[in-house]
């Protein structure tokens, strides 16, 4: 059974050398589409070029594509997969419209005032303690050099 796939234009074709995809891989590119919309969110469909449908599915038609969003400065997101660079297009025109409604957009926005104010409370409440003169318990100390890293590396709390 096939697992690895090239595009020739935009048809995936079954590819059984290993290193010949590889090289493939890395010198193509995968991208169908991306938008940005609002400057809230992205939304990026890319031919992934295994099939992501196994070991779930034996049969039917292998799974290739796939739609991602992408809120602004959350770690999380949205996805959807298909088989075909032509489905493909339609799942992304489809999850920009979707992620583009008002309501989306205010979940968005709610979610991260949330979070804003619950972070904002976190500081508060260790700077009180600091000035109180109360040290912090162990597991409070692994919570922030946690913490510490995610930002280091780009990622949210």
């Amino acid at each position: 059974m096939i697992h690895y796939y090239t595009l020739i234009g935009q048809t995936p074709v079954p590819c059984d050398d290993l290193l010949e995809w590889a090289r493939w891989f890395e010198e193509n590119d995968r991208t169908v589409m991306r938008t940005r919309i609002l400057g809230l969110c992205e939304v990026s469909t890319v031919f992934l070029g295994l099939d992501h449908g196994l070991p779930f599915r034996l049969d039917g038609p292998p799974v290739l594509f796939e739609t991602a969003v992408f809120w602004l400065g959350e770690d999380q997101w949205e996805m959807a997969r298909c088989s075909t660079w032509s489905e493909a297009e339609e799942q992304h025109r489809r999850l920009c419209m979707e992620v583009a409604r008002p309501r989306r957009v205010l979940v968005f926005i709610r979610r991260t005032f949330r979070d804003a104010i619950k972070a904002a409370k976190d500081d508060w409440r260790s700077a009180w303690r600091e000035l109180r003169g109360i040290e912090p318990s162990e597991i409070e100390v692994l919570v922030q050099r946690l913490r510490n890293q995610v930002h280091r590396y780009g990622g949210m709390w």
